[in-house]
């Protein structure tokens, strides 16, 4: 078989696959400023839209996402769930404070309820579940035990037939050859959903990768 050469994603090429993603909310378009000003790390415009159309396929009416930040991919988790509810973990009360406005600035007030809590403390309480889960936080685990914890937490959070989701499932490339902490950790967790007999599982190589499955009903 014939091994085809990845395309190399220049900021030329990047430009032009956002430019077809139709025209964004002015808080959304705020909020891209704001972060690449501040230098602050997001999922962009891209994943932001790929999250929104996997949850309007699988028919998603709730979600659950690990680390709020400023709000900018909840309001795009919160696009793609049509009316549903998203509930949002941030531990630094600040940031919980500004999403909490980007998001009634969106429309989302009602549906988007911001917790500041630890993401593997609520995980460890028995609770709800939801269709999708999104983690957000690979790249701030302190050790591939508590990667696994969450990992396996989330699984029993999951409804038959929803979505696990990590953002930063490439971690710069470093997952090849793995020798720092936070690559380690992604490479860990790449391996944990890989080898899951639970889930269908593809990394997405966009951005800094998209780990994507699908719990097996």
């Amino acid at each position: 078989m014939t091994r085809l050469v990845p395309v190399q994603v220049t900021a030329e090429l990047e430009a032009y696959l956002e430019s077809l993603i139709p025209e964004r909310e002015p808080v959304l378009a705020r909020l891209e400023q704001e972060l690449e000003a501040d230098n602050v790390p997001a999922i962009g415009v891209q994943v932001g839209n790929l999250l929104r159309l996997l949850l309007r396929m699988v028919g998603a009416g709730s979600a659950l996402e690990l680390g709020t930040a400023a709000g900018y991919s909840g309001i795009w988790l919160l696009r793609g769930l049509d009316q549903g509810r998203l509930v949002t973990l941030e531990t630094d009360p600040e940031r919980a404070e500004r999403a909490r406005r980007n998001f009634a600035e969106a429309g989302f007030e009602k549906q988007a309820e911001v917790r500041e809590e630890d993401a593997l403390a609520y995980l460890e309480r028995p609770g709800e579940s939801f269709d999708c889960v999104f983690n957000d936080l690979l790249n701030s685990f302190p050790s591939e035990a508590v990667v696994e914890r969450c990992f396996e937490l989330s699984l029993t959070r999951l409804r038959p037939g929803g979505l696990l989701i990590a953002d930063n499932a490439l971690r710069r490339g470093e997952v090849v050859r793995p020798t720092g902490r936070q690559a380690r950790n992604v490479a860990h967790y790449n391996r944990l959903v890989a080898g899951s007999p639970q889930l269908d599982s593809v990394v997405i190589p966009m951005r800094d990768g998209v780990s994507l499955a699908l719990l097996r009903k």
